[in-house]
């Protein structure tokens, strides 16, 4: 899977669907008006231009409310829409087989604070297909402990080798703390089995939009940590 950029997933149907059905119905609303208006007045005693739904007035009036309702929701998506990214340097860590190893956070760079949902895992394991040397280990995402087994299988334990961070659901993620965005932490000797930790993370911002990325943790990450790194 390439580096994809984040993407949007899901949109709130409340604040984003009902407006657009809204906005169609009163602009079909608003032409049958205006084409009744124009309609010879001895032909409205027939159908189907005996049908009255709104006059001009009041059907361009609500027209008009309703795309200025989507317009305004629409702006104000922009504004709360998370920027999603993550980072990774060699940090000094104590509750790991080595001293040193290799952290992934994730940042949220907007302004408003974003809920993340549980993240979702593939593993790729350097040792596998002799032709290839790498070995993708599940085509499909797991769950946190789906990855763990997955990992134990080439002797990596979880809280010694690595730590995948547990994140509950609606896991708050804001500018002002991005420390608490930690989502792996990795010894040298965990990379030393491992070519690539994929985790897929959605984020649901504060108009019930839901946008996705996926974090390459060991992309561009030190395999054999000598020092810490400046954060």
């Amino acid at each position: 899977m390439g580096n994809e950029p984040q993407r949007r997933v899901l949109r709130n149907t409340a604040l984003f669907k009902v407006p657009v059905i809204l906005l169609a119905l009163t602009a079909a609303a608003l032409i049958w008006s205006v084409v009744r208006a124009n309609v010879p007045h001895s032909a409205r005693d027939s159908w189907p231009w005996k049908l009255a739904l709104l006059d001009v007035q009041s059907a361009t009036t609500a027209t008009t409310v309703t795309a200025g309702l989507i317009f305004a929701r629409a702006q104000y998506a922009s504004a709360v829409r998370p920027m999603i990214g993550w980072v990774g340097y060699v940090v000094e860590v104590r509750e790991l087989s080595e001293s040193l190893a290799w952290m992934v956070r994730l940042v949220n760079g907007a302004g408003a604070a974003a809920q993340i949902h549980d993240p979702k895992y593939r593993v790729l394991l350097r040792n596998g297909d002799p032709r290839t040397g790498v070995r993708v280990t599940s085509s499909a995402w797991m769950t946190r402990d789906e990855a763990v087994v997955v990992l134990g299988t080439v002797g990596l334990v979880e809280g010694e080798h690595y730590a995948l961070r547990v994140l509950g659901p609606s896991f708050p993620l804001s500018n002002s703390s991005q420390k608490n965005g930690i989502l792996a932490l990795f010894t040298g000797r965990a990379m030393a089995e491992i070519e690539e930790v994929l985790i897929q993370v959605d984020a649901t911002d504060q108009v019930g939009d839901t946008h996705r990325r996926v974090v390459h943790c060991l992309q561009a990450a030190v395999r054999v940590p000598a020092s810490p790194s400046l954060d």
